[in-house]
């Protein structure tokens, strides 16, 4: 069985080990950042808590509660102790990068862990409000340029980047990676990292932007090699890719002072400038097609670093966003014997038809994916499952139905 649960202190070493297997500019492979991410996070789902209210009331007929958790995630033990390497020398001028980047925002960081295993296999995150008028979100936007020449009868159409910023502050999806050994798994694992953050927002929804935005990742080899950086960014910064991608972690002013801004021509560069612009890597293809099926569209925004899409969505657009519904109480479903559930595709585990969610005052999050429905105030949910969502003091429970 897997859950989703806010990421603590005792994960760096895992969510360290997931970083490696892939390069994301929200997640790299450093257990100082990591560690700090962890920590940004934890107060984030603190404050989100104490600004959700008392606890509800459970409705009576039935209705399952709130009672001591049974789960043995690292959300119902104590909390550990951070990471030696989370609190380093470097940790406040790091910290007050991070809240540069994001504007003094929330970010919130989850991980989805194997209960079988007690393993953390995947991750995702979202940030309240991406920068701010201090610190604006950089992009390059990209437009066909044309001109001609009436006594020669020829002309020119050339594709030219020019840079721009945007103050506003919007929400950010980012950081989702799922363990290889779990991609296409049959419970669609990396659609439920994906998903939840939108469950997150809907339910949450004064906390976050009217807009969100994913920085798709450009496409880059298993050895860090980027044809946009390397071919066209280096002339402007002439720094190796990961190293300015970890710099990038803490300040983006060098995108504002080194990039130029007048017109720059794409297209009369290396080929593989062109054809890298807007695009991602093989990786990044299954969520980028997830979010475009939500409703995400591109509209010629790259990250001018590595050529990655700039995909954006009205927050009040997203169908997942606007079917989620915060409840009073969960009905648990049980499982007679000689009546199965419907079975999800390729797997002996129930068909997962919602998410289902619990935070309590302390900050906790836990979310499953499972067979149930929403009735009103209430949800009904396999008790097998709402086993591991179930936990003292709750401020907040929530579902959303699941679409395809």
């Amino acid at each position: 069985m897997f859950l989703i649960r806010q990421a603590m202190p005792a994960d760096v070493d895992d969510l360290h080990a997931l970083a490696k297997q892939t390069f994301f500019i929200n997640l790299p492979p450093d257990r100082e950042i990591i560690g700090h991410k962890i920590d940004q996070s934890v107060r984030s789902f603190a404050r989100l808590a104490a600004s959700t209210g008392p606890r509800p009331r459970p409705v009576a007929g039935g209705m399952r509660g709130s009672p001591s958790s049974k789960s043995s995630s690292p959300a119902s033990r104590p909390a550990a102790k951070p990471h030696p390497e989370a609190h380093g020398r470097g940790a406040h001028s790091s910290t007050s990068g991070l809240r540069a980047i994001t504007g003094q925002s929330d970010l919130f960081l989850v991980v989805l862990e194997n209960l079988d295993t007690k393993g953390v296999i995947g991750t995702s995150q979202v940030v309240a409000r991406m920068g701010g008028p201090a610190s604006p979100r950089h992009f390059m936007t990209l437009e066909q340029a044309s001109n001609s020449s009436r006594s020669l009868g020829i002309g020119w159409t050339h594709l030219v980047g020019r840079m721009g910023s945007d103050p506003s502050g919007p929400s950010e999806i980012g950081g989702l990676i799922l363990n290889q050994a779990f991609r296409g798994h049959p419970l669609r694992l990396g659609r439920f990292l994906s998903f939840v953050r939108f469950h997150l927002i809907g339910l949450h929804r004064k906390a976050f932007a009217d807009t969100i935005v994913a920085e798709m990742l450009g496409p880059i080899t298993r050895t860090g090699y980027n044809p946009f950086y390397e071919k066209f960014t280096r002339h402007f910064i002439t720094r190796p890719f990961n190293d300015v991608y970890r710099f990038s972690q803490t300040s983006r002013e060098f995108l504002d002072t080194l990039m130029p801004h007048g017109d720059m021509f794409l297209s009369i560069l290396d080929p593989e400038v062109a054809n890298a612009a807007g695009e991602v890597s093989d990786d990044t293809r299954p969520a980028r097609a997830i979010l475009e099926r939500l409703g995400f569209s591109y509209h010629n925004r790259i990250d001018p670093l590595d050529g990655g899409p700039h995909l954006e969505a009205r927050t009040s657009d997203i169908q997942l966003v606007k079917a989620t519904r915060k409840i009073a109480g969960f009905t648990p479903i049980a499982r007679p014997k000689g009546r199965p559930a419907a079975r999800s595709r390729r797997s002996s585990e129930p068909a997962a038809t919602l998410i289902a969610s619990t935070l309590n005052r302390n900050g906790y999050f836990r979310a499953v994916q499972a067979e149930g429905e929403i009735t009103g105030q209430r949800a009904s949910v396999d008790e097998r499952l709402l086993d591991l969502i179930e936990q003292s003091n709750v401020v907040s429970r929530g579902a959303t139905p699941l679409l395809d």
